[in-house]
């Protein structure tokens, strides 16, 4: 089995998650982040139930793959991730608090994690990656990890404006969605494939790799899609 990073990147994802919950509880009230814990805990074990699915290669089986798995696996990781902040009021509004409380530059610094993208651009340099991918979506996500940290300069010196940040985020969204998935599918046999070159896009989905696409990338685009939807919901953007 390769080593990888992968899983040690959700941890860290998740990880920020639960400190900007404990954080806002001690600001606000201490029983609020309850909801937000348990938010965590049911996308740990699917994070978990999706690296057991990977590791036995489900994600790059034939009977998946004739039907077109890229252009809707992330669908269920999003489904996962929204559908308890749109059935829970209280969990939505302890995600509202946290953005409200918490830095810019946090948020900012977050997403700087995204250069760990210098891991696939190695991996497509000695031919384990497809470079099709690599060039569509992963050198972008690199660029915009390196921009998290001039944006986070900027937030901490108070000269970054609320539609500046917000327009930012969705872009680090735009950057995944929808290349990605269309991508990934293009690169994968069936009748939609046309970048045949090996390796294709088989790589992304085999594990430890698949962890990236299935749970550590939709959590990126979706602390990004979060932040912007709060900062557009406060109706303070000029």
């Amino acid at each position: 089995m390769q080593l990888s990073l992968t899983p040690i990147l959700v941890a860290v994802e998740l990880g920020f998650v639960a400190v900007l919950a404990w954080r806002m509880g001690r600001i606000t009230a201490p029983g609020s982040v309850t909801p937000v814990y348990l938010f965590i805990v049911w996308i740990a074990a699917y994070a978990v139930l999706t690296s057991v699915l990977g590791a036995r290669g489900v994600y790059i089986s034939d009977d998946l793959l004739r039907w077109l798995p890229a252009l809707w696996l992330q669908v269920i990781t999003v489904a996962v991730c929204v559908l308890p902040v749109m059935l829970f009021p209280t969990l939505r509004n302890a995600m509202r608090r946290i953005v409200d409380v918490t830095p810019w530059h946090w948020f900012a610094y977050f997403h700087g994690l995204r250069i760990g993208a210098l891991g696939t651009a190695y991996k497509t340099m000695i031919g384990e990656f497809p470079l099709s991918f690599e060039i569509g979506v992963g050198i972008p996500d690199l660029l915009y990890g390196l921009s998290a940290f001039w944006i986070a300069a900027k937030a901490k010196r108070g000269a970054l404006t609320e539609r500046t940040f917000l327009v930012w985020n969705l872009i680090g969204a735009l950057i995944i969605v929808p290349a990605a998935p269309i991508l990934l599918q293009l690169g994968l046999p069936g009748p939609l494939q046309v970048f045949t070159a090996s390796p294709d896009a088989r790589a992304v989905f085999t594990y430890p790799m698949s962890i990236a696409p299935m749970i550590g990338v939709p959590l990126f685009v979706l602390i990004n899609l979060w932040v912007a939807w709060r900062l557009w919901e406060r109706g303070r953007v000029v």
